[in-house]
């Protein structure tokens, strides 16, 4: 599974540099709303771990820090953030992407989110999925999140492995045009030439 290991760290080193790049050049608005709002609860994410996906069987993002998405632009003062950890010593594997929005609409604060999901035991959710989620990982509901379902909706997801599943994710929150651009810089870019996320592009982008 390396070459998917791989592919998922391509993907989420260049999400964290624009994410970063963004959030250094966002204007006040954004800035202060990440202040007022989430930097008591979370801060963001800027260090190794991601390069340790599939090196370590188990991991996560350290507790409390996310990394940062450039925001989707429907929305105004909303900032994307998103968490993961994976056990690859587990049978079946297991690897939760969270994907989650601070945002504020109709005056009205908000936080919203969605855990994206490799098949779990059992017939229940033994497919590529996302549900809803009140928390980013550790069970701590999160300010102001929207009172949702932990359960329903499990959505289907058009993935067959993690490299498919966080394209998916991704595409949720970029949309996608977004998405293919991003994507084709990245190959573009990127030295190493990485089937895996070729085919995730062609399976789930195109």
């Amino acid at each position: 599974m390396s070459d998917e290991h791989d592919a998922v760290i391509l993907l989420l080193e260049r999400l964290k540099t624009e994410g970063l790049n963004w959030y250094r050049n966002a204007k006040t608005s954004d800035v202060d709303m990440f202040e007022r709002r989430i930097s008591g609860n979370f801060s963001i994410f800027e260090g190794g771990e991601i390069h340790t996906i599939g090196r370590k069987p188990t991991g996560s993002f350290p507790s409390k820090k996310i990394l940062i998405m450039p925001p989707s632009g429907r929305e105004d003062e909303a900032i994307l953030g998103l968490w993961l950890k994976w056990d690859f010593a587990a049978n079946p594997f297991e690897f939760r992407l969270f994907l989650g929005q601070w945002s504020e609409i109709g005056g009205i604060k908000t936080f919203i989110a969605f855990r994206f999901e490799a098949p779990e035991t059992g017939e229940q959710h033994c497919y590529y999925h996302c549900q809803p989620c009140r928390d980013f990982g550790d069970r701590d509901p999160v300010p102001h999140a929207a009172l949702v379902s932990h359960r329903f909706p499990t959505i289907p997801l058009n993935a067959t492995n993690i490299v498919e599943l966080t394209v998916c994710a991704l595409m949720a929150s970029m949309g996608n045009k977004a998405m293919k651009s991003f994507v084709q810089k990245l190959l573009r870019d990127s030295a190493a030439d990485n089937a895996p996320l070729k085919a995730a592009y062609s399976r789930c982008c195109r």
